[in-house]
Protein backbone atom coordinates (compact mmCIF):
# COMPACT_ATOMS: atom_id res chain seq x y z
CA UNK A 1 0.00 0.00 0.00
CA UNK A 2 2.69 2.22 0.65
CA UNK A 3 4.73 1.90 -3.03
CA UNK A 4 1.05 2.47 -4.49
CA UNK A 5 2.02 6.38 -3.65
CA UNK A 6 5.45 6.30 -2.46
CA UNK A 7 8.23 4.45 -4.92
CA UNK A 8 10.83 5.34 -2.51
CA UNK A 9 9.64 3.65 1.02
CA UNK A 10 12.88 2.71 2.61
CA UNK A 11 14.28 5.68 1.15
CA UNK A 12 11.53 7.87 2.44
CA UNK A 13 11.77 6.34 5.61
CA UNK A 14 15.54 7.12 6.37
CA UNK A 15 15.88 10.77 4.95
CA UNK A 16 12.25 12.59 4.68
CA UNK A 17 11.58 15.46 6.42
CA UNK A 18 8.46 13.90 7.83
CA UNK A 19 5.88 16.67 6.93
CA UNK A 20 3.17 13.64 7.29
CA UNK A 21 3.97 13.98 10.79
CA UNK A 22 3.52 18.10 11.37
CA UNK A 23 0.06 17.20 10.06
CA UNK A 24 -0.70 13.91 11.89
CA UNK A 25 -3.61 14.82 14.02
CA UNK A 26 -2.17 13.44 17.36
CA UNK A 27 0.65 15.99 17.04
CA UNK A 28 -1.39 18.73 18.18
CA UNK A 29 -2.77 15.93 21.55
CA UNK A 30 0.90 14.89 22.62
CA UNK A 31 3.28 13.45 19.93
CA UNK A 32 2.60 12.76 16.04
CA UNK A 33 2.69 8.98 15.57
CA UNK A 34 6.43 7.96 14.13
CA UNK A 35 5.15 7.93 10.06
CA UNK A 36 8.42 8.26 8.90
CA UNK A 37 9.61 5.40 11.14
CA UNK A 38 7.29 2.99 10.55
CA UNK A 39 7.46 3.10 6.82
CA UNK A 40 10.98 2.50 7.28
CA UNK A 41 10.15 -0.42 9.27
CA UNK A 42 7.10 -1.69 6.69
CA UNK A 43 10.43 -1.83 4.00
CA UNK A 44 12.95 -3.21 6.19
CA UNK A 45 10.30 -6.06 7.21
CA UNK A 46 9.63 -6.88 3.31
CA UNK A 47 13.11 -6.66 2.38
CA UNK A 48 13.57 -9.25 5.60
CA UNK A 49 11.27 -11.44 4.42
CA UNK A 50 12.45 -11.82 0.58
CA UNK A 51 14.25 -10.62 -2.10
CA UNK A 52 12.47 -7.14 -3.16
CA UNK A 53 11.33 -7.52 -6.73
CA UNK A 54 9.28 -5.81 -8.83
CA UNK A 55 6.61 -7.31 -11.08
CA UNK A 56 7.23 -6.22 -14.88
CA UNK A 57 3.72 -4.43 -16.25
CA UNK A 58 2.49 -4.94 -19.41
CA UNK A 59 2.37 -1.90 -21.74
CA UNK A 60 -1.00 -0.57 -22.77
CA UNK A 61 0.01 2.21 -24.70
CA UNK A 62 2.46 2.63 -27.89
CA UNK A 63 3.57 6.69 -26.86
CA UNK A 64 7.07 6.78 -25.84
CA UNK A 65 7.99 8.94 -22.93
CA UNK A 66 11.72 10.01 -21.95
CA UNK A 67 13.16 11.49 -18.35
CA UNK A 68 16.17 13.34 -18.17
CA UNK A 69 17.28 12.85 -15.30
CA UNK A 70 17.20 9.94 -13.04
CA UNK A 71 17.48 11.68 -9.46
CA UNK A 72 14.09 10.70 -7.15
CA UNK A 73 11.50 13.07 -10.14
CA UNK A 74 12.94 11.35 -12.79
CA UNK A 75 12.42 7.69 -11.50
CA UNK A 76 9.33 8.59 -9.56
CA UNK A 77 7.51 10.40 -12.49
CA UNK A 78 9.24 6.70 -14.50
CA UNK A 79 7.83 4.71 -11.99
CA UNK A 80 4.02 5.93 -12.19
CA UNK A 81 4.03 6.43 -15.79
CA UNK A 82 4.89 3.02 -16.40
CA UNK A 83 2.38 1.43 -14.08
CA UNK A 84 0.14 3.60 -16.14
CA UNK A 85 1.13 1.25 -19.12
CA UNK A 86 3.30 3.27 -21.04
CA UNK A 87 7.02 2.89 -22.14
CA UNK A 88 9.36 4.81 -20.47
CA UNK A 89 13.22 5.81 -21.03
CA UNK A 90 15.09 7.65 -18.28
CA UNK A 91 18.71 9.13 -19.30
CA UNK A 92 21.03 9.69 -16.90
CA UNK A 93 24.40 11.47 -17.23
CA UNK A 94 26.17 9.68 -14.56
CA UNK A 95 27.22 6.36 -14.09
CA UNK A 96 24.29 5.19 -12.17
CA UNK A 97 21.05 5.54 -11.14
CA UNK A 98 19.87 7.59 -7.88
CA UNK A 99 20.75 11.42 -8.37
CA UNK A 100 21.17 13.47 -5.63
CA UNK A 101 20.36 10.27 -3.33
CA UNK A 102 24.03 9.52 -3.33
CA UNK A 103 25.23 12.73 -1.80
CA UNK A 104 23.29 11.44 1.55
CA UNK A 105 25.67 10.26 3.68
CA UNK A 106 25.80 6.52 4.34
CA UNK A 107 25.25 6.43 7.92
CA UNK A 108 21.74 8.17 7.07
CA UNK A 109 20.91 6.35 3.92
CA UNK A 110 22.86 2.96 3.12
CA UNK A 111 23.79 2.08 -0.26
CA UNK A 112 22.39 -0.82 -0.88
CA UNK A 113 18.71 0.39 -0.12
CA UNK A 114 19.18 3.03 -2.72
CA UNK A 115 19.94 0.13 -5.47
CA UNK A 116 17.17 -1.91 -4.23
CA UNK A 117 14.66 1.08 -4.64
CA UNK A 118 16.05 1.66 -7.86
CA UNK A 119 16.46 -2.39 -8.82
CA UNK A 120 12.33 -2.32 -7.87
CA UNK A 121 11.35 0.39 -10.59
CA UNK A 122 13.50 -1.00 -13.05
CA UNK A 123 12.26 -4.32 -12.52
CA UNK A 124 8.74 -2.89 -12.99
CA UNK A 125 9.60 -2.33 -16.62
CA UNK A 126 11.61 0.83 -16.30
CA UNK A 127 14.85 1.43 -18.92
CA UNK A 128 17.26 3.24 -17.61
CA UNK A 129 20.33 4.57 -19.57
CA UNK A 130 23.89 6.02 -18.05
CA UNK A 131 26.39 7.71 -19.00
CA UNK A 132 24.09 9.35 -21.68
CA UNK A 133 25.74 12.33 -23.28
CA UNK A 134 23.35 14.86 -22.21
CA UNK A 135 24.02 18.78 -23.34
CA UNK A 136 22.76 21.27 -25.57
CA UNK A 137 20.49 20.34 -28.36
CA UNK A 138 19.79 17.22 -26.86
CA UNK A 139 16.59 17.72 -25.46
CA UNK A 140 15.35 18.58 -29.24
CA UNK A 141 16.84 15.09 -30.16
CA UNK A 142 14.43 13.54 -27.66
CA UNK A 143 11.61 15.39 -28.34
CA UNK A 144 11.29 14.47 -31.75
CA UNK A 145 11.70 10.78 -31.09
CA UNK A 146 9.15 10.76 -28.15
CA UNK A 147 5.98 11.98 -27.26
CA UNK A 148 6.95 13.77 -24.72
CA UNK A 149 9.43 14.30 -22.08
CA UNK A 150 9.49 14.77 -18.15
CA UNK A 151 13.01 17.11 -17.46
CA UNK A 152 14.22 16.27 -13.54
CA UNK A 153 18.29 17.27 -14.30
CA UNK A 154 18.74 18.93 -11.14
CA UNK A 155 20.15 22.01 -10.35
CA UNK A 156 20.48 24.15 -14.01
CA UNK A 157 24.48 24.54 -15.16
CA UNK A 158 25.96 25.58 -18.37
CA UNK A 159 26.05 21.34 -19.28
CA UNK A 160 22.16 21.16 -18.58
CA UNK A 161 19.76 20.48 -21.79
CA UNK A 162 18.09 23.37 -22.01
CA UNK A 163 16.87 25.75 -23.95
CA UNK A 164 16.61 29.06 -22.51
CA UNK A 165 13.08 29.95 -23.24
CA UNK A 166 12.52 27.50 -20.74
CA UNK A 167 14.11 29.55 -18.13
CA UNK A 168 13.34 32.03 -15.93
CA UNK A 169 16.52 34.44 -17.02
CA UNK A 170 17.85 34.56 -13.60
CA UNK A 171 22.00 33.81 -14.85
CA UNK A 172 22.82 33.22 -11.67
CA UNK A 173 20.92 30.34 -10.21
CA UNK A 174 17.86 29.77 -13.61
CA UNK A 175 15.38 27.64 -13.12
CA UNK A 176 12.95 26.17 -15.60
CA UNK A 177 9.15 27.76 -15.71
CA UNK A 178 6.45 25.33 -15.15
CA UNK A 179 2.75 25.23 -14.37
CA UNK A 180 3.08 24.18 -10.35
CA UNK A 181 -0.32 22.22 -10.92
CA UNK A 182 0.79 20.35 -14.09
CA UNK A 183 4.64 20.72 -14.12
CA UNK A 184 4.04 21.69 -18.09
CA UNK A 185 6.51 24.30 -19.37
CA UNK A 186 6.27 27.07 -22.01
CA UNK A 187 6.87 24.36 -24.81
CA UNK A 188 4.32 21.24 -25.67
CA UNK A 189 4.91 17.95 -24.94
CA UNK A 190 7.93 19.36 -21.85
CA UNK A 191 7.68 18.70 -18.38
CA UNK A 192 9.43 19.60 -15.75
CA UNK A 193 10.33 19.43 -11.75
CA UNK A 194 12.75 18.49 -8.78
CA UNK A 195 15.34 20.92 -8.13
CA UNK A 196 15.24 21.86 -11.88
CA UNK A 197 11.96 23.71 -11.29
CA UNK A 198 13.28 25.10 -7.28
CA UNK A 199 15.73 27.97 -6.62
CA UNK A 200 16.07 25.96 -3.38
CA UNK A 201 16.44 22.08 -3.32
CA UNK A 202 13.83 19.99 -1.84
CA UNK A 203 13.49 16.83 -0.48
CA UNK A 204 12.68 13.56 -1.48
CA UNK A 205 9.10 13.61 -1.10
CA UNK A 206 8.64 17.06 -2.95
CA UNK A 207 10.61 14.97 -5.86
CA UNK A 208 8.17 12.28 -5.88
CA UNK A 209 5.59 14.80 -5.56
CA UNK A 210 6.39 16.59 -8.77
CA UNK A 211 6.42 13.20 -10.30
CA UNK A 212 3.74 11.86 -9.54
CA UNK A 213 1.94 15.04 -10.68
CA UNK A 214 3.75 15.17 -13.93
CA UNK A 215 2.94 11.45 -14.83
CA UNK A 216 -0.75 12.87 -14.08
CA UNK A 217 -0.12 15.47 -16.63
CA UNK A 218 1.73 13.49 -19.24
CA UNK A 219 -0.64 11.11 -19.17
CA UNK A 220 -3.42 13.56 -19.76
CA UNK A 221 -2.16 15.52 -22.59
CA UNK A 222 -1.03 12.16 -24.29
CA UNK A 223 -5.07 11.17 -23.66
CA UNK A 224 -5.94 14.19 -25.23
CA UNK A 225 -7.76 15.49 -21.94
CA UNK A 226 -7.30 18.75 -20.37
CA UNK A 227 -4.57 19.10 -18.29
CA UNK A 228 -6.12 20.93 -15.49
CA UNK A 229 -10.15 20.32 -15.64
CA UNK A 230 -10.72 17.55 -13.17
CA UNK A 231 -7.78 16.97 -11.38
CA UNK A 232 -7.44 15.17 -8.36
CA UNK A 233 -8.18 18.19 -4.95
CA UNK A 234 -6.21 17.13 -2.33
CA UNK A 235 -8.40 18.74 0.76
CA UNK A 236 -6.92 18.88 4.24
CA UNK A 237 -9.75 17.29 7.08
CA UNK A 238 -9.40 17.24 10.22
CA UNK A 239 -12.62 14.49 11.26
CA UNK A 240 -11.57 14.43 15.25
CA UNK A 241 -13.87 16.88 16.88
CA UNK A 242 -12.64 16.90 20.43
CA UNK A 243 -9.23 16.85 21.12
CA UNK A 244 -9.71 16.96 24.84
CA UNK A 245 -11.84 13.63 24.96
CA UNK A 246 -8.38 12.15 24.03
CA UNK A 247 -5.76 10.80 26.56
CA UNK A 248 -2.57 12.10 26.36
CA UNK A 249 0.40 9.80 26.23
CA UNK A 250 3.59 10.20 27.36
CA UNK A 251 6.29 10.78 24.67
CA UNK A 252 6.76 7.28 22.58
CA UNK A 253 10.40 7.85 21.00
CA UNK A 254 12.51 10.53 20.86
CA UNK A 255 16.38 10.57 20.30
CA UNK A 256 18.74 13.31 22.50
CA UNK A 257 20.50 15.48 20.39
CA UNK A 258 24.31 14.00 20.58
CA UNK A 259 23.77 10.44 22.07
CA UNK A 260 25.48 7.66 20.66
CA UNK A 261 23.88 4.21 19.75
CA UNK A 262 24.68 1.59 21.73
CA UNK A 263 26.60 -1.31 19.98
CA UNK A 264 25.49 -4.83 20.87
CA UNK A 265 26.66 -8.01 19.55
CA UNK A 266 25.25 -10.70 17.29
CA UNK A 267 23.73 -12.56 19.98
CA UNK A 268 21.75 -9.53 21.26
CA UNK A 269 20.51 -8.66 17.55
CA UNK A 270 17.53 -10.83 17.05
CA UNK A 271 16.15 -9.98 20.62
CA UNK A 272 16.31 -5.87 19.92
CA UNK A 273 14.85 -6.73 16.13
CA UNK A 274 11.77 -8.56 18.00
CA UNK A 275 11.77 -5.52 20.61
CA UNK A 276 11.76 -2.92 17.66
CA UNK A 277 9.05 -4.55 15.68
CA UNK A 278 6.82 -4.70 19.26
CA UNK A 279 7.45 -1.29 20.16
CA UNK A 280 6.60 -0.64 16.38
CA UNK A 281 3.32 -2.17 16.95
CA UNK A 282 2.53 -0.42 19.83
CA UNK A 283 3.39 2.69 17.97
CA UNK A 284 0.83 1.75 15.03
CA UNK A 285 -1.38 1.68 17.64
CA UNK A 286 -1.30 5.15 18.63
CA UNK A 287 -2.91 6.25 15.14
CA UNK A 288 -6.34 7.75 15.58
CA UNK A 289 -7.82 6.73 12.67
CA UNK A 290 -9.02 10.20 11.85
CA UNK A 291 -10.46 9.85 8.39
CA UNK A 292 -8.18 10.16 5.45
CA UNK A 293 -6.27 7.34 5.71
CA UNK A 294 -9.05 5.35 6.44
CA UNK A 295 -10.93 6.36 3.59
CA UNK A 296 -7.70 5.86 1.48
CA UNK A 297 -7.42 2.35 2.27
CA UNK A 298 -11.50 1.43 1.97
CA UNK A 299 -12.22 -1.36 -0.46
CA UNK A 300 -8.60 -2.55 -0.12
CA UNK A 301 -9.57 -5.46 2.24
CA UNK A 302 -6.92 -3.84 4.53
CA UNK A 303 -9.29 -1.18 5.59
CA UNK A 304 -12.71 -2.16 6.08
CA UNK A 305 -13.98 0.82 8.25
CA UNK A 306 -15.05 -1.43 10.99
CA UNK A 307 -17.69 -0.57 13.20
CA UNK A 308 -18.14 -0.88 16.89
CA UNK A 309 -21.32 -2.88 18.14
CA UNK A 310 -23.50 -2.23 21.33
CA UNK A 311 -24.48 -5.05 23.27
CA UNK A 312 -27.49 -3.34 25.05
CA UNK A 313 -27.60 -5.71 27.60
CA UNK A 314 -24.01 -5.36 29.02
CA UNK A 315 -24.18 -1.29 28.78
CA UNK A 316 -24.62 0.36 31.98
CA UNK A 317 -25.05 3.67 30.59
CA UNK A 318 -22.22 5.22 32.50
CA UNK A 319 -20.83 7.93 29.55
CA UNK A 320 -17.38 6.98 29.82
CA UNK A 321 -17.19 6.14 26.16
CA UNK A 322 -19.15 9.39 24.99
CA UNK A 323 -16.21 11.63 26.63
CA UNK A 324 -13.71 9.47 25.20
CA UNK A 325 -15.09 9.52 21.80
CA UNK A 326 -13.17 12.30 19.72
CA UNK A 327 -15.58 12.42 17.04
CA UNK A 328 -18.97 13.14 19.07
CA UNK A 329 -20.20 9.90 17.15
CA UNK A 330 -21.81 8.69 20.67
CA UNK A 331 -25.08 9.83 22.51
CA UNK A 332 -27.38 8.02 24.86
CA UNK A 333 -31.15 6.80 23.78
CA UNK A 334 -34.11 7.02 26.20
CA UNK A 335 -33.04 3.48 28.02
CA UNK A 336 -29.44 5.47 29.10
CA UNK A 337 -27.55 2.97 26.81
CA UNK A 338 -24.77 3.73 24.17
CA UNK A 339 -25.53 4.35 20.78
CA UNK A 340 -23.31 4.86 17.93
CA UNK A 341 -23.58 7.62 14.69
CA UNK A 342 -22.48 5.83 12.07
CA UNK A 343 -22.45 9.24 10.18
CA UNK A 344 -19.45 10.13 12.88
CA UNK A 345 -18.28 7.53 13.81
CA UNK A 346 -14.42 6.16 11.97
CA UNK A 347 -13.90 3.12 13.60
CA UNK A 348 -10.83 4.12 15.57
CA UNK A 349 -11.68 1.56 18.42
CA UNK A 350 -11.45 4.30 21.41
CA UNK A 351 -14.84 3.37 22.72
CA UNK A 352 -14.12 -0.08 23.46
CA UNK A 353 -10.93 0.66 24.95
CA UNK A 354 -12.62 2.70 26.90
CA UNK A 355 -15.39 0.79 28.47
CA UNK A 356 -15.58 -1.00 31.72
CA UNK A 357 -18.13 -3.47 31.23
CA UNK A 358 -16.68 -4.27 27.72
CA UNK A 359 -20.34 -3.72 26.40
CA UNK A 360 -18.77 -2.58 22.90
CA UNK A 361 -17.32 -5.01 20.04
CA UNK A 362 -15.56 -4.40 16.59
CA UNK A 363 -17.91 -5.93 13.96
CA UNK A 364 -14.61 -7.49 12.09
CA UNK A 365 -12.26 -9.63 13.53
CA UNK A 366 -9.01 -8.05 12.79
CA UNK A 367 -9.76 -4.71 14.09
CA UNK A 368 -11.27 -6.40 17.33
CA UNK A 369 -7.31 -8.07 17.44
CA UNK A 370 -5.71 -4.74 16.79
CA UNK A 371 -8.37 -3.11 19.58
CA UNK A 372 -7.26 -6.63 21.93
CA UNK A 373 -3.62 -5.14 21.54
CA UNK A 374 -4.48 -1.71 22.20
CA UNK A 375 -6.27 -2.67 25.47
CA UNK A 376 -4.02 -5.80 26.86
CA UNK A 377 -1.10 -2.50 26.74
CA UNK A 378 -3.42 -0.60 29.06
CA UNK A 379 -4.35 -3.35 31.57
CA UNK A 380 -0.08 -3.81 31.50
CA UNK A 381 0.11 -0.10 32.37
CA UNK A 382 -2.37 -0.14 34.73
CA UNK A 383 -4.99 2.32 33.12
Amino acid sequence: MIRRDMPFPAICGRVCFAPCEKACVRSGIDQAVAIRSLKRLAADIERELSPVRGEPLPKKHDKKIAVIGAGPAGLSAAYFLVRMGYPVTVFERAEKPGGKLWQIPERLLERFVIASEVAFIQDLGVEIVCNAEIGRGYLEVLRKEYDAVFIACGKISEESPISPELLDGDQRNPVIVVDPETMATKITRIFAGGDAVRKRLSGVVQAVADGKRAAASIHRYLSGLDLEAGRETIIEVTWVKDRKAIVKKPQRYFVRKGERKPRIDFDDAPALLEEIKRRARLEALRCLSCGPCEECLAGTGLCDLERPIVDENLCIGCGICMSACPYGAISRNERAVAQIDFELCKGCGICVTRCPVSAIKMEHSASHQAVEQVVAGFRRRGE
